[in-house]
């Protein structure tokens, strides 16, 4: 619930000082460089720290709307610290952006202006959070939740609260909305919960959606469900989303474009269905071998070692560690993101030299 708390008093203080066409308005006059006007979303270099350690560099990201971009890798890669800085939720962990440009919107998300990112976090980018359990506050009924944001988000619809919150719950699929509106958060299953999640991230009528591992502790059907809602809604609304998890197979079939990230960096990014067929950074063609696939008998294999922690990271590649193909120059240097074709981009010293590994994405899929 803190996220959602936060979303709330961000925006609270300006929905007296004027109604939400003027807040519209405002946010609409700012001025974005020319090369982003259809762009929703564009990182530059950012950097991330949370008490003077950098835990996030150099990453470069760019959603237009109507696309979808997943964002994978392992615990602690981080993925969501990067998607917490574009939902405007650095502050309640004591994070900031040291470096580089986000722009969400028209809107730079690092200017000091609060009054603009009152009229940009909720509404033009929103987020669901991981742990729908967690999220919600186990006190308060699904109405409160729902009619509690909708007040905070949309001065617009305060006189017919009930009204959008019953809209909101058919909107993402959830039978009989009278009575969940009663019910705790603890008499919903997980599937439920995750509906009611994306119901308050999208009572703002947000362009862009941000889903952190949406269907984590979900069984498989229930996650196919999850993934289909997403991909409606975001085609009903033409927003666009990012999609975070570690699982492959949910990137491979909800995305169109991934960014694979180790140690707080983007080494590999480009069309889903490129990277994951042919992928050229030792990581991600770790990520696929390492995982399982249906009739698979032998020992999987797994990626010698652990990430090092933050404040161990190498001068070089951060992943020369544990990769079978590093060499002095990956000792020596960071390697940066360069150009392989058609969008797809990697950071390797020896990315022209490694094996292109020929992978199927129906075989992902179906595995």
């Amino acid at each position: 619930m803190v996220d959602l708390v936060h979303h709330g008093r961000c925006v609270a203080g300006a929905r007296h000082r004027s109604d939400a066409g003027r807040r519209r308005a405002r946010f609409q006059s700012t001025k974005a460089p020319a090369t982003m006007t259809e762009m929703l979303l564009r990182a530059s270099n950012i950097a991330i720290e949370i008490a003077g350690l950098e835990l996030v560099s150099n990453v470069d990201l760019e959603v237009d709307r109507g696309h979808s971009l997943g964002i994978v890798g392992e615990t602690g890669s981080g993925k969501s610290l990067t998607c917490r800085a574009f939902a405007g939720l650095l502050s309640p962990i004591g994070g900031r952006i040291s470096s580089g440009s986000l722009w969400v919107g028209r809107q730079d998300a690092t200017s000091p202006d609060t009054h603009a990112k009152a009229a940009l976090y909720g509404r033009v980018v929103s987020l669901v959070p991981q742990n729908s359990l967690m999220a919600l506050n186990p006190l308060m009924r699904i109405g409160t939740h729902l009619t509690e944001t909708i007040k905070a988000l949309d001065a617009d619809s305060v006189v017919q609260l009930k009204a959008r919150a019953i809209d909101l719950l058919q909107r993402v699929g959830l039978p009989d909305p009278e009575r969940i509106l009663r019910q705790y958060p603890h008499q919903l299953s997980g599937g439920m919960r995750q509906r009611v999640m994306i119901a308050l991230a999208i009572a703002g009528r947000p362009e862009l959606l941000i889903a952190d591992e949406p269907t984590t502790a979900l069984d498989v059907s229930v996650q196919k469900d999850i993934l289909e809602l997403l991909r409606r809604l975001t085609h009903e609304e033409n927003m666009a989303l990012i999609l975070i998890s570690h699982d492959l197979g949910v990137v491979a079939a909800a995305t169109q474009s991934v960014a694979v990230m180790y140690a707080g960096m983007v080494v590999e990014r480009g069309p889903t269905d490129t990277v994951l067929r042919q992928p050229r950074h030792p990581y991600t063609q770790a990520l696929l071998k390492a995982r399982p696939t249906i009739g698979h008998t032998g020992r999987l294999m797994g990626i010698p070692g652990a990430p090092a922690s933050p404040d161990t990271w190498p001068s070089g590649c951060r992943f020369a560690p544990r990769c079978p193909h590093a060499d002095n120059r990956c000792d020596a240097k960071v390697p940066t993101l360069e150009t392989i074709g058609g969008g797809h981009v990697g950071a390797c010293h020896r990315l022209h030299e490694s094996l292109v590994l020929d992978l199927s994405k129906k075989d992902l899929l179906s595995s």
